[in-house]
């Protein structure tokens, strides 16, 4: 039987190798699914860590426990080290999450002390385990190396509460005996030395995940003498603070879900457990939906399209033998045995098909998640892509769909004799179910409604996706609706412009001519299925990469324009208070050298300015306060020589603005909106205002100057309109902000000097990078910057654009491959079969020009007609779906509006391989013409 079916499959060998093709791709397309999945959310999970560490300045996952212990029940600081070693041991045994690192400390509360040098302070005695390992002493000498008086315990101290307080290296502390216990059996008050000073030796390192900076009340010691001031001092409690930084590399899909479980039943069962990436987690569970989601939406069409192909390609195979199941069902074969034959055949391909589909999957995933845009793939880092054993269950799943793709239209052949067989081929075409039932017309209106109830309810999707819901997958799924509709309904159009044609014509064309158009009608039926795939083959191709260069382009714009530069860096500042006779607090801030920055225009910047900016600042107008709008402080020249603004978003250029506000000393620009709402108009005044940066109650306005509006802008570098937050019963929202912008200097005088970001212009073909390293080399410390090309190549990235691109490219590759394969299979298999009728047309005289000549209009009114109609429904789909799908990715509102972006480079590569097609087409064609025999073809035309 085997031996049967090998030699029924190499008797047409190319067309079951077309077929395996099509099973190898969708093999491969459905076996890539898992592994893309799960490495999408794995990337996914990685992405939240590392954007939590950056919004925290913390370690994003860490565990640990606050509280304390009572001497009597743990006499030392081993005691309460081996109680927290426990729980570690408990939390560890549950989530099986190794620990990259541990920061704990324990703590004595000494009480309000006195120095020799008349300092009164309250410090905690503390003992934090190998914090020799991760410090510098900067002054001074180490604990192990300290010699003090007797009685007197050496200290170290962090740089930072050295200067905060005023203290010297050397000074001596007491305890304050009217205010603390912390005395001896015979009274005398616990002392304490300063002996050092330190400061981190790697800001980064995981170790500190309570940085010194929040570690304002401790001085460090040795732990013997922490367990030694315990039993001489009389401490009744020991404190202690414990944080477990994990491996967060080792949270991935498989036990994400678990871990959050775990976290929660910590959280309830004891009220001292403390973490920080629950809602991390709580948060990927939302996007892994969504994840999920998009790729299926995006596979499914693919996988539609290859089915298509399949079936188009057995067709074709079963057409040829109809009159060989005829003969089988003859000679007596059953419509089973009949039936096993092709199941076998099937069968045998789709084995074949699974051992080369899945390797063939795991490059395609390995391609798509290399992509940086659409249709271009670069070598990066793709190590979260693995094999996963879901493949194999996909890919079985996929070949069982092909067999019964395959074998199901058996049945239609399986049921005649020869008799049979030979009545049926003298039928005139018939109209099909969709034709004679109008599903076309029936499918483009309900296309066209669900397009015009989703566009109503932009702004409600919009929300829905930023509170983290599942986005509707009919949103995808109805564009691939609309372009399978309208090319069925493009076909009916199609098969009527023929008649017409031939009606009009057809007493006046010549044989050559009439013969093709007689061919085209009476195999409209035939011609129609590779029609429509032209249509949705070519729409497609046109539709995908539009949608994927309209969410490149649109994201890219935005983050430029919300950055308004190349690069923007904040230095860290150092903060004093002091207090004055009425006891009130003041702050003050110590500029940094700016030379530091400007000298970079010299390598690599071309500009560099100071900008202040507060976006917690206070606008008052109309009677009302609006807080927490945006205050930007700038000098007009050096700005519009670094920021950079799209054109078109204002009504005049916004050097125009920046003028105006230059010439006058108080002047302000405010956003259109604010304008709007109190009807500002150029020339009225404002009052603006900021608060104090000390920490209090209650929010203390620094100054309220006013300002004379001299500009109203729609758009300005750096100002985004709109944020999103949620609201007290957990609704996201939108919050509209408003903008401000005045003279620096002016800002500077009313409310002081405060710390400014310095916006940075580069050079061309300067890295970020170069210049953050220029700045560490001049021991500059940057606590933040945001670079244009860091936030675009982590936009390409992110899970979710990269699966779109990925799947994008992929799908427009593989419907090229199926246009053009399925192209071929028709036209070559549909000139074989009318040999005879070639031959017939050769004895009564025609020539094989006139042949050549009928074949041309045959591909002109079929397929190059389908082709043209594929790139008109394209256009179509993208200006009717492409906006809507943007939400999705784009769901923000912006001072920059959705815009559709289409390469032309795409439409030339779409037509140069359309065009090679028809091209290899017809030089295939003219092959089998010449290399036919038509000598015998002739006789037979001529009996």
């Amino acid at each position: 039987m085997f031996k049967f079916l090998s030699h029924k499959l190499l008797n047409k060998k190319w067309l079951n190798a077309c077929l395996l093709l099509g099973i190898i791709l969708l093999v491969a397309v459905a076996s890539c699914n898992p592994m893309f999945k799960n490495g999408a959310l794995d990337m996914l999970m990685s992405s939240k860590f590392d954007a939590a560490m950056v919004e925290q300045n913390k370690y994003p996952a860490t565990i640990g426990r606050s509280g304390s212990c009572a001497v009597d029940d743990y006499a030392d600081a081993d005691a309460v080290l081996g109680r927290i070693g426990k729980y570690e041991d408990m939390w560890n045994y549950y989530m099986e999450i190794d620990a990259l690192q541990k920061q704990t400390s324990l703590s004595l509360q000494a009480g309000y002390t006195q120095s020799n040098l008349n300092h009164r302070t309250s410090f905690n005695m503390t003992y934090m385990p190998q914090i020799e390992d991760h410090v510098n002493i900067t002054y001074g000498t180490s604990l192990e190396d300290a010699k003090t008086e007797d009685g007197v315990y050496p200290c170290i101290i962090s740089q930072r509460n050295l200067d905060k307080y005023g203290l010297v290296v050397g000074e001596v502390f007491s305890i304050d005996t009217g205010l603390s216990d912390a005395v001896d059996s015979q009274g005398n008050p616990m002392k304490y030395q300063i002996v050092g000073v330190f400061e981190e030796k790697d800001y980064s390192d995981s170790f500190w995940y309570d940085q010194l900076a929040d570690l304002d009340s401790e001085v460090y010691v040795k732990k013997d003498d922490f367990n030694d001031m315990i039993g001489k001092y009389g401490f009744l409690t020991i404190y202690y603070v414990d944080h477990v930084m994990l491996d967060y590399s080792q949270i991935t899909h498989k036990n994400a879900m678990d871990t959050l479980y775990y976290l929660q039943s910590f959280e309830k069962s004891d009220k001292y457990f403390e973490q920080n990436f629950s809602s991390v987690l709580i948060d990927y569970k939302g996007d892994a939906r969504t994840i999920g989601i998009i790729i299926w939406v995006l596979e499914l069409p693919i996988l539609v399209l290859l089915l298509a192909f399949i079936y188009m390609v057995s067709s074709q195979i079963l057409e040829m033998e109809d009159g060989e199941i005829a003969m089988l069902k003859s000679r007596g074969t059953s419509t089973k045995q009949v039936l096993g034959i092709y199941l076998g055949q099937s069968a045998i391909l789709s084995v074949i098909a699974i051992v080369i589909g899945i390797p063939i999957g795991y490059l395609l995933c390995k391609l798509a998640a290399s992509t940086d845009s659409f249709l271009q793939f670069g070598f990066k880092d793709t190590h979260f892509y693995g094999v996963d054993p879901w493949m194999i269950v996909y890919s079985l799943a996929a070949a069982v769909i092909a067999i019964l793709f395959v074998t199901l239209p058996v049945f239609k052949y399986a049921k005649n004799s020869i008799v049979e067989q030979k009545s049926r081929t003298g039928k005139v075409n018939y109209r099909p179910f969709w034709e004679k039932f109008f599903v076309d017309v029936i499918l483009v209106t309900l296309s066209i409604y669900l397009l015009y109830n989703y566009n109503k309810q932009k702004s409600t999707i919009a929300l829905d996706i930023l509170a983290g819901s599942r986005p509707d997958p009919v949103i995808f799924l109805n564009s691939s609706l609309f372009i399978f509709a309208v090319g069925l309904l493009v076909l009916r159009l199609i098969k009527y412009l023929i008649r017409l044609i031939y009606r009009i014509g057809r007493k006046r064309w010549s044989p050559a001519v009439y013969a093709s158009f007689l061919q085209i009608t009476r195999t409209v039926k035939k011609q129609g299925f590779i029609s429509v795939f032209l249509v949705m083959t070519i729409a497609m191709g046109m539709f995908n990469s539009n949608m994927a260069r309209t969410i490149n382009k649109n994201k890219t714009q935005r983050i430029d324009y919300n950055l308004g530069t190349d690069l923007v860096v904040q230095e860290q500042w150092t903060r004093g208070t002091y207090i004055d006779k009425d006891k009130k607090t003041h702050w003050y801030y110590t500029e940094q050298d700016f030379e530091r920055f400007t000298k970079l225009e010299d390598s690599l910047c071309d500009k560099v300015t100071r900008v202040i900016y507060d976006d917690n600042a206070v606008i008052k107008a109309g009677g009302e306060e609006l807080a927490g709008s945006v205050l930007m402080g700038i000098n007009t020249k050096e700005f519009g020589e670094t920021a950079r603004l799209q054109s078109g978003l204002n009504k005049e250029h916004w050097y125009n603005y920046l003028n105006d506000l230059a010439t006058v000393s108080n002047g302000v620009i405010i956003s259109s909106n604010l304008a709007k709402k109190y009807n500002i108009k150029v020339g009225d005044s404002i009052n603006y205002a900021r608060y104090s940066p000390i920490a209090s109650k209650e929010k203390e306005e620094i100054a309220s100057p006013s300002g004379t509006v001299c500009a109203i802008v729609d758009a300005f570098p750096g100002f985004q309109q709109y944020v999103y937050e949620k609201d007290s019963e957990g609704e996201m929202q939108e919050v509209e902000r408003y903008l401000v912008v005045a003279n620096y200097a002016y800002v500077v005088g009313a409310f002081s000097q405060t710390p400014y970001q310095v916006w940075m212009h580069l050079k061309d073909g300067v890295d970020y990078k170069d210049v953050l390293q220029a700045l560490s080399d001049e021991d500059v410390n940057i606590v933040q910057y945001e670079s244009v090309d860091k936030d675009v190549s982590e936009m390409q990235e992110s899970p979710l654009v990269l699966i779109t691109n990925g799947l994008f490219s992929l799908s427009f590759i593989i419907a090229i491959i199926l246009c053009t394969v399925g192209f071929l299979i028709y036209w070559i298999t549909s000139i074989k079969q009318r040999e005879l009728l070639f031959g017939i047309y050769r004895a009564m005289g025609m020539s094989m020009l006139e042949i050549n000549k009928m074949l041309i209009n045959e591909q002109i009114f079929s397929s190059v007609l389908a082709s043209l109609a594929g790139y008109g429904v394209g256009a179509a789909a993208t200006t009717l779906f492409v906006k809507l799908v943007a939400v999705v990715y784009l769901p923000e509102s912006h001072n920059i509006a959705i815009s559709i972006a289409v390469d032309p480079y795409d439409i030339i590569k779409l037509t140069a391989v359309v065009v090679f097609m028809f091209v290899v087409c017809f030089v295939v064609i003219r092959t089998i013409l010449k290399k036919m025999n038509i000598t015998q073809a002739l006789k037979l035309g001529e009996d």
